[in-house]
């Protein structure tokens, strides 16, 4: 089985040669991708090509940067252009180490690939000087020998995966994990020692002038480079011994075989049903004084029901009696409309008499309308008479008429004789 080490390295002269060897010493090959050193880290390296060092190249750093998305698209690039089995995203400041006291790097490698996993997590140990005495090319391993847990932002580090058929994913989590389709993590963690601060010229070198001057702003925005954040400038990287864990492998490795993956996911299965019991527990009390509330407001509903039940009998009485007055009511109701009806009967009556009065005194009308024009008539007729009228009787007046009076006597008797 071949397993090859994609390695990234700027300014690492100081321990290249032995994380180089450390590596070989494993089984493991090693690809190696210089991030623009100065420092002579290319020079120690080259010493290994032809002896499991397959390659170096230079990565440059656009605009003085350091970008460490573009040093992962590059590992991701040489994972699929390497032939290989399995590859490991390493750091020359790192050295991984077996779980297993009788089984090197890649022996444990071929042990979790027989076993049907295709990725490995790593245990983070960080390593960090107790003095000032470390010199480039002194054996790092054994001038640090004390550690502290790795910080949260370092828990996850499935950093060594089997080739892939499908696309490999090392940006999204800033290379903390190989992410692939049919991804299977061995439970079992691996070892990582890491050293990344080797004194205190090296610490201030590397902190404030070789990472965090040059990180790329807009890794940053995405949350990247934190390792950093709580070094103040000016500090000792020195380190206390008492404040720190002597290194003992027979312990570590017992460690990770107690408390593998499994076991943390169990933990964390165990700590969210504690969670949602206490969560549970607490809903349930709440719910409990929301029922003592609400047993309180039905009690009290009640007796108001009481009340209102009393108040309803009453109204029930009261509307009883309005029963008996609306029945008495409908009965003078029924009396008067009888009445009316007989007054309706009489009104009929009355209306007849009305019209045959009102057709009476049309006829009386039109009678008085043609004796108004027959006086009318006769008021001409008069007009018409008052003159001769006037002069019969003057005629009558006179001397003459007077004179002839015997005459017409006698004329009047002829005239009755002969009728």
């Amino acid at each position: 089985m071949r397993i090859v080490a994609v390695m990234a390295a700027y300014n690492e002269a100081d321990i290249i040669a032995r994380s180089i060897s450390h590596l070989l010493e494993q089984g493991i090959e090693v690809h190696l991708i210089d991030n623009a050193s100065t420092d002579g880290t290319v020079g120690r390296a080259r010493a290994f090509l032809g002896r499991g060092l397959l390659a170096i190249e230079s990565l440059p750093r656009p605009g003085g940067h350091f970008s460490l998305e573009a040093i992962l698209r590059r590992k991701q690039a040489l994972a699929s252009e390497i032939d290989a089995d399995w590859f490991i995203n390493q750091d020359a400041d790192e050295f991984r180490e077996s779980p297993w006291a009788g089984r090197n790097l890649s022996q444990g490698i071929e042990l979790v690939d027989s076993l049907g996993y295709n990725a490995i997590d790593f245990e983070v140990l960080n390593f960090w000087p107790t003095h000032d005495e470390f010199k480039p090319g002194d054996d790092v391993l054994e001038a640090f020998t004390r550690y502290e847990a790795g910080g949260v932002f370092d828990r996850l580090q499935i950093r060594c995966w089997r080739k892939p058929e499908a696309s490999l994913d090392l940006v999204s989590s800033a290379g903390h994990e190989a992410a692939f389709p049919g991804r299977r993590v061995f439970p079992i963690r691996f070892l990582l020692r890491h050293y990344p601060i080797r004194g205190q010229a090296h610490g201030e070198r590397k902190v404030e002038k070789e990472r965090r001057a040059v990180f790329a702003p807009a890794e940053r925005k995405r949350g990247w480079h934190v390792q950093y954040d709580k070094l103040e400038p000016g500090q000792s990287f020195l380190r206390e011994p008492a404040g720190l864990r002597p290194y003992d492998p027979e312990l570590a490795r017992v460690a990770l075989a107690l408390r593998h993956r499994g076991v943390e996911d169990l933990e964390r299965q165990v700590t969210e049903e504690l969670r949602r019991r206490e969560a549970t527990e607490v809903m349930l009390a709440s719910v409990r004084r929301d029922l003592a509330v609400r047993a309180g407001e039905i009690e009290a509903l009640n007796r108001a029901v009481g009340q209102r039940t009393q108040e309803v009998e009453a109204l029930h009485a009261g509307l009883w009696e309005r029963g008996q007055e609306i029945e008495r009511m409908t009965a003078s109701v029924c009396e008067l409309a009888r009445g009316l009806e007989q007054r309706g009967v009489e009104v009929e009556d009355l209306n007849r008499a009305v019209a045959e009065t009102k057709a009476a005194l049309d006829v009386r009308a039109r009678e008085v309308a043609m004796l108004a024009g027959q006086v009318r008539t006769l008021t001409a007729e008069a007009r018409v008479l008052r003159p001769a009228k006037a002069r019969l009787e003057a005629m009558q007046a006179s001397l003459a008429w007077r004179l002839t009076a015997p005459l017409r006597a006698v004329l009047d008797w002829f005239r009755r004789g002969k009728a």
